[in-house]
């Protein structure tokens, strides 16, 4: 722009230009009038005062505070603020309700997963009391005697009925020394123990003292004291090596925990060598019980099925003469 020396009388610089005008045009220059330019502006100053009031319209828009563009301004930023808080939170909801997802799958798949296995030695303590309840309890036996160089020898169906005390009655068909009998019962009333066979003619009683000459007349395929479960499942912690190797549903749906018992003793003059049951996880009963002992060049299993209680007063343990 051109100094106030530059310009001329006439109102020109000396290169004829329109950069400035004299009074009373001069103050027409006022950038603060928003209104148009008085209609008594010469033709000469037109132009030039057109471009003035344009750069300095410029300016003020450039450099004056506007109220709506600055609220305008501030909402836009305010809600850029919002949509990142309202990421964030998402973000962060999505984070929780993943963890909280993976929580209720761990969690969850712990709940349905079965409870810890108790001790091998805790079971069968509990098998044990149900054992001692002062109750009739009846159980299928199969008895059966094999080698290794001929396989099984013989096989035998008893019906077994316990209590607490010592005392059993068992009934099925027996061989005696190789020979094969009929029918025989045997039994305990915890003080005198018993058998006979072919319908009486075969009889004989003593005192429980007396169990391995009773055993010798009874033959290899029963033991009877295998059939004293309460003390035989009692005495297992104290004779062998036990563990719980799994958990199993029975027929009706029901746990059962699985045991297995292992004589702790290297040396082949041990009788019974190993015993696996089976136990009720809700009543901690032995629904099965398998034995296996040694016999001489034989092995004599026995297996026992847990049939139910028995009405009390149907079983005479007492021998029948």
């Amino acid at each position: 722009m051109t100094d106030a020396d530059d310009i001329t009388p006439d109102g020109k610089n000396p290169d004829g230009g329109l950069d400035a005008v004299r009074p009373p045009w001069g103050q027409l220059d006022d950038t603060l009038a928003d209104g148009p330019s008085p209609a008594d502006v010469p033709p000469a100053a037109r132009q030039w005062l057109a471009q003035q009031r344009t750069m300095h319209g410029l300016l003020r828009a450039l450099h004056t505070a506007d109220p709506a563009a600055r609220e305008a301004r501030v909402a836009g930023i305010l809600e850029r603020i919002d949509e990142h808080e309202r990421a964030r939170h998402g973000r962060g909801r999505w984070l929780l309700a993943a963890a909280a997802a993976l929580l209720l799958a761990v969690f969850g798949t712990w709940w349905s997963l079965p409870e810890h296995l108790p001790t091998a030695e805790a079971a069968v303590q509990r098998a044990a009391e149900q054992l001692a309840r002062d109750v009739d309890r009846r159980f299928r036996v199969v008895a059966s005697v094999a080698t290794e160089r001929s396989g099984e020898l013989r096989r035998h169906e008893l019906a077994l009925v316990v209590r607490p005390g010592s005392r059993f009655r068992v009934d099925g068909k027996f061989s005696f020394g190789g020979l094969a009998f009929g029918q025989m019962h045997a039994g305990c009333d915890g003080d005198e123990l018993w058998f006979t066979a072919g319908n009486g003619l075969f009889r004989h009683a003593g005192p429980v003292a007396e169990r391995e000459r009773l055993q010798q007349r009874l033959g290899e395929v029963l033991d009877v004291g295998y059939l004293d479960i309460e003390q035989l499942v009692r005495n297992l912690p104290a004779d062998f090596e036990l563990r719980v190797v799994g958990r199993q549903r029975d027929a009706d749906g029901r746990n059962q925990l699985v045991i297995e018992a292992v004589s702790a003793r290297a040396d082949r003059g041990v009788k019974l060598r190993s015993a696996r049951l089976e136990c009720d996880e809700a009543t901690g009963m032995v629904t099965r019980l398998d034995v296996e002992c040694a016999s001489g060049p034989a092995v004599r299993r026995i297996e026992l099925q847990y049939l139910g209680e028995e009405p009390a007063g149907l079983v005479d343990y007492q021998r029948p003469w």
